[in-house]
């Protein structure tokens, strides 16, 4: 037995090899079919009890329900994806990340600035765009402080004015103080009353100025002015002082005494010098500036005249007219044209601009 034993060892052992073969395949395959069971139960399950949370346990299930709802993969806000690097910009043969560092590829607006709204930080010209067609350019979005792609946010539409000095009508006033008259009451006895003595001071226009005293008709005749009052045709004028002053020219004493008129407007005070034979007398003009003629322009549009008189109000508004701004002409003076909107007051200065208008002569009373 033992002799057999030994000669057929190797059969012996291919026979129990064989067996634990059949075993294991026995054993894989009621395995699958159980698998197979499970994938059938959870499909069912998840049809008919939709909000049924999976538990934790089920590794089938969990797969299962990742390959019916994949991950979508989304860029971020720099531009940057699971696979792709944010976009970085060649300059100098250099490769530039504009998210690093501080110095702004477009100043003075910031990096971060464009990446927040969402603009295109490598186009070159991206400060000039005007992402939705609101008339503003992406810097001067910035510089107002405005969000460029927010179709309802605009800057002042007043920046959007220009004006140059020859777009300004003025009205030029000439007078001449030619002297004073002082007058003193008396009473029906023919007693002078020195208590109720009037001064009057004399002014002549030296242009055709409309006259009160003859139904407004533009002519040069003397005006009679006391301290307090304004000039007859010219009422934004009012005479406000007199000074008496006497200057010696080659040993010739002169009256230089001078009347003190202000601008009501304004509040400018203009110096009349009394009228006299020397040499060196010279006339005083006055001008009014009456109206402005504004050169209205939004970017990518063509330019609008728009004319105002001081003291009216005027309407600004965007390209579909749903965006309007009314100002008010407040003043004119040497630093620019003062506007108010909504009781803030705003100068926009002087720039270049087309021919000059002339100057107006006062034909007619200025309004006030």
């Amino acid at each position: 037995m033992k002799n057999l034993l030994l000669r057929h060892y190797h059969l012996i052992l291919l026979g129990i090899a064989l067996l634990i073969a059949l075993a294991c395949a026995l054993y894989l395959f009621q395995q699958s079919l159980g698998l197979q069971e499970t994938l059938k139960g959870s499909n069912s399950t998840s049809k008919q009890e939709v909000n049924t949370a999976l538990t934790a346990s089920s590794n089938a299930v969990v797969a299962a329900t990742h390959l019916k709802n994949p991950v979508l993969w989304k860029s971020n806000d720099n531009g940057s994806s699971p696979l792709v690097s944010r976009p970085y910009i060649l300059r100098d043969g250099k490769l530039i990340d504009p998210m690093a560092g501080n110095e702004p590829l477009y100043p003075p607006v910031p990096n971060k600035w464009l990446i927040d709204h969402q603009l295109d930080y490598t186009d070159v010209n991206i400060l000039d765009r005007d992402p939705k067609k609101k008339g503003f350019t992406v810097r001067e979005e910035f510089l107002a402080g405005t969000d460029p792609n927010n179709a309802d946010q605009f800057p002042p539409l007043y920046t959007k004015l220009n004006y140059a000095e020859s777009d300004i009508r003025k009205s030029s006033y000439i007078l001449e103080f030619v002297g004073i008259e002082t007058n003193s009451a008396v009473d029906s006895n023919g007693i002078t009353d020195t208590n109720k003595v009037t001064v009057e001071y004399q002014l002549r226009p030296a242009q055709s100025l409309p006259n009160p005293a003859k139904g407004n008709r533009p002519d040069t005749s003397t005006r009679a002015v006391m301290k307090g009052e304004t000039i007859p045709g010219a009422p934004f004028l009012k005479l406000i002082d007199y000074q008496d002053k006497k200057k010696s020219i080659n040993d010739t004493d002169y009256d230089v005494g001078e009347l003190v008129l202000e601008n009501t407007l304004t509040g400018e005070q203009h110096i009349l010098v009394k009228k006299s034979t020397s040499r060196e007398y010279k006339k005083t003009t006055i001008e009014l500036v009456e109206s402005v003629f504004f050169h209205y322009q939004l970017s990518g549009a063509p330019v609008e005249e728009i004319m105002v008189e001081r003291g009216k109000t005027f309407n600004l508004s965007s390209f579909d007219k749903k965006h309007m701004e009314t100002y008010k002409l407040v003043d004119f003076s040497k630093d620019g044209i003062r506007l108010n909107k909504d009781g803030e007051n705003y100068t926009i200065k002087p720039s270049s601009s087309p021919a000059p208008i002339p100057i107006l002569t006062p034909s007619a009373a200025p309004s006030l």
